[in-house]
Order: structure tokens, then sequence, then C-alpha cells
């Protein structure tokens, strides 16, 4: 039972991933947001990241100033 539960799942090949994550495996744009001077990107630069890529880069702390939490 075990066995057939875990081969269910498929495999994803570099095309899987590029359809479920809209056409990019990796996030586009600078790696950091918030630091002037930088090349990095601004807080609304930030802001505007979907949930994964946010998750993939660095933010200055001011990204988060006044900002209500959820």
């Amino acid at each position: 039972m075990k066995k057939s539960i875990l081969n269910l799942g498929k495999i994803l090949n570099k095309e899987n991933q590029k359809q479920i994550n809209g056409g990019m495996i990796g996030c586009p744009g600078p790696r950091c947001y918030g630091v002037s001077g930088m090349g990095c990107g601004t807080c609304d630069d930030y802001h505007a990241l979907s949930f994964a890529c946010k998750s993939r880069v660095l933010v200055h702390a001011d990204c988060f100033i006044g900002i209500e939490p959820n």
C-alpha cells in the first residue's frame, strides 16, 4: 500500500517546472531589495514579487516598516 501511494507522484522535469512556475524556473529581477546604491530593487519591486520569489531574495527591513501584518 505504501509503495503504491509513493509511486503516484510524478518526477517533474525542467519543462514541467516551467509550466508550473509560469514559464520561469527562477525568479526575475535582482536578488536584493530595499538597499540603495547596491544595484538592488526597490521595496515596491519586492512587494510585487510572488510569495515563492520573496522567499528566495534578500530584503532590507525598511521594506516592512508601516506594513500591517495579515
